[in-house]
């Protein structure tokens, strides 16, 4: 499909020119010049068999020509052209649009009106309106003028313009040519066709144009649309009912009838107003009360369901007991009306003047707290917040009540029952002399333990970390001042104790047996060979700790001598003999030193003698000058090398 140019004109929608609106019956148009249809000035959607479906469209602002609400008589539109045929089939159409120029936004009116167009060139072509559009809007009026598919039948469709000026845009719309975007309504300008100005005239009559049209309702026109002079703004004549408000009205519906919401003297519908309307007894046109008719329109009484005079209350009845009595003081003890379970009511709520507060007799258990009561619950339950004696459930009060094992009357401790209403003893949460603490049991290491004594080593309970508690901090007793049972080892030093450190391990200064760490304290310890518990010698264990024998140091009978040692030649010999080096010799350092003065060894001396100063020296010269003989050969092999 293309957009083909006719050869009689092109054609375009638009917007109204702007007209006074005291207007009469003259045409609606938005064109400089209405009536000439110029060739060659339009355009349709179509091929070479003819023209498709094609929609032109202007738009009335009526509204704003000050025509809020008439009648469209005619509309007359421009032919350039309708070739082939033998006719052209067109519909024309009305809508309303509130917003922007969519398709999607025209609200239909009125029926189509078919139109059957013969084959002609350049014409005007008028279409009756009969009867008449009315319409009553502030919206724009839009007009289609849509040319039917012309193919089937090889017609061609153009319609009339000129390029002469208009006053608000031309519209096209064609499915065929979507291509194009002319899908939805399109401003012909924006398709590029700017001097298209579609002719298009609406013959519209409206009150106030000076010709009363009965058709259109008007029963009266005075040229104008002023309301109040005799012809209202909706060509009726100014009266109460016309449905046009005037001065003295406060409302107008358009009819004389009373109780549709303005009533036939033109005031709302409402009690006050001076019309009785159902549902009204009396109406004397105020909202006052207690004047003889109330602002409900029923005569001023108690019952009327109106407050009015010395009333508190009305709901519109006379029974009692339902909120509001008979005397028109609400559903209470002490208005004067015995209801419900009310025992007595004498108009006040005092207790004490034989009708109490809560209208019933005087008494504790009435639920009424009276001279000489605390409280008063209403019943003679002990134990749910106010006991029999109507005072509040509470630990001395002197009524025993669920959870409490005593009650003397009185709040005091150590009195044979405490506070809590629990016999004065240990474990019951009181602390009374002579308790520490109390902690409401007899559980120990708690924090307070069962007889009632802060944990701590010398109270009697054995706690967690005491071996022992016998109630005392003594020590030696059989359990110490820390608790812990009385031995050796447990880290408090008793009678027949030299020290004690706290632990079982030997040779740390303290031995297990609670004795310092020493030789003869009976304890092998490190460089000990054996302990007898004593320091005598030639026992099996001598002095030193070590045992009795030749070679230990010490000693003893049958020795002569104890070097500490088993080596021969030192002067005591293996045996512990003192050894002797000749003549008057004798072991030790003395035999030694006959040796060294050269003497020669007598029978029962020693076969061997001990080198003096020179000999020693002697012999230090020899292995010197082995030592150089060594010595040479290595240094040359050295040399060798590295050589």
């Amino acid at each position: 499909m293309m957009i083909k140019r006719g050869f009689f004109g092109v054609m375009c929608v638009g917007a109204l020119l702007g007209l006074s609106s005291v207007a009469g019956a003259e045409p609606i148009t938005q064109n400089t010049d209405p009536n000439t249809v110029a060739p060659n000035n339009s355009v349709a959607c179509g091929d070479p068999t003819g023209t498709t479906e094609n929609s032109f469209y202007r738009a009335f602002d009526l509204y704003g020509l000050g025509i809020p609400a008439s009648a469209i008589r005619s509309v007359q539109f421009g032919v350039q052209g309708v070739t082939g045929g033998p006719k052209q089939e067109i519909l024309v159409k009305f809508y309303t649009l509130s917003s922007t120029m969519l398709l999607a936004n025209l609200v239909p009116f009125g029926s189509a009106v078919p139109v059957t167009v013969p084959n002609q060139q350049t014409s005007l072509i008028t279409v009756p309106l009969n009867p008449n559009l009315s319409f009553d809007t502030q919206d724009q009026i839009v007009v289609e003028i849509n040319a039917l598919d012309g193919q089937p039948t090889g017609t061609s469709f153009y319609i009339g313009s000129n390029a002469a000026g208009q006053s608000a845009p031309s519209y096209i719309r064609a499915e065929a040519c979507a291509m194009y975007g002319l899908d939805e309504i399109t401003d012909l300008a924006v398709a590029g066709f700017g001097d298209m100005h579609i002719l298009m005239t609406l013959d519209v009559g409206f009150c106030g144009d000076g010709l009363a049209e009965a058709h259109a309702g008007e029963t009266c026109d005075d040229g104008n649309t002023d309301s109040g002079d005799g012809c209202d703004s909706n060509c009726t004549i100014t009266a109460c009912g016309n449905g046009v408000v005037t001065d003295g009205e406060a409302c107008d519906d358009g009819n004389t009838d009373s109780g549709d919401g303005c009533d036939l003297n033109c005031t709302p519908t409402a009690c006050g107003n001076g019309v009785v309307t159902d549902g009204e007894t009396c109406d004397d046109g105020n909202a006052d009360s207690g004047d003889g008719c109330d602002v409900n329109c029923t005569p001023t009484a108690c019952g009327n369901d109106v407050v009015a005079g010395g009333e508190t209350c009305d709901d519109g009845n006379t029974a009692n007991g339902d909120g509001c009595d008979a005397n028109c003081t609400p559903t209470s003890c002490g208005n004067g009306i015995v209801t419900g379970g009310e025992l007595c009511d004498d108009g006040n709520t005092v207790g004490g003047d034989g009708c109490d507060g809560n209208c019933l007799n005087p008494s504790c258990g009435n639920g009424f707290v009276g001279v000489g009561e605390t409280c008063d619950d209403g019943n003679d339950t002990n134990g749910d917040g106010c006991d029999v004696n109507c005072t509040a459930t509470a630990c001395g009060n002197g009524v025993l009540t669920d959870g409490e094992v005593c009650e003397d009357g009185n709040t005091a401790d150590g009195d044979g029952c405490d506070s809590n209403c629990t016999p004065s003893v240990c474990g019951n949460g009181i602390e009374t002399a002579p308790e520490e603490c109390d902690d409401g049991n007899t559980i120990d290491g708690d924090g307070c333990d069962s007889n009632c004594k802060l944990p701590d080593c010398g109270n009697a309970i054995v706690n967690e970390g005491e071996a022992c508690d016998d109630g005392n901090k003594s020590d030696g007793d059989g359990c110490d001042s820390d608790c812990s049972v009385t031995a050796c080892g447990n880290g408090i030093q008793t009678l027949g104790e030299e020290c004690d450190d706290g632990n079982e391990v030997d040779g740390d200064g303290c031995d297990t047996t609670c004795k310092s760490t020493a030789c003869g304290n009976g304890i092998v310890t490190d460089g000990e060979d054996c302990d007898d518990g004593n320091e005598v010698d030639g026992d099996g264990c001598d002095a030193n700790c070590t045992a009795t024998g030749c070679g230990n140091g010490v000693e003893t009978d049958g020795e002569q001598c104890d070097d500490g040692n088993t080596t021969d030649g030192d002067g005591c010999d293996a045996n512990c003999r003192v050894e002797s080096n000749g003549e008057g010799g004798a072991g030790g350092a003395g035999g030694a030193g006959g040796a060294a003065s050269g003497g020669e060894n007598v029978e029962g001396g020693c076969d061997c003698s001990v080198a003096g100063e020179s000999d020693t020296k002697t012999s230090l010269g020899l292995f010197g000058a082995l030592f150089a003989a060594l010595l040479v050969p290595f240094r040359r092999r050295r040399r060798a090398a590295r050589a």
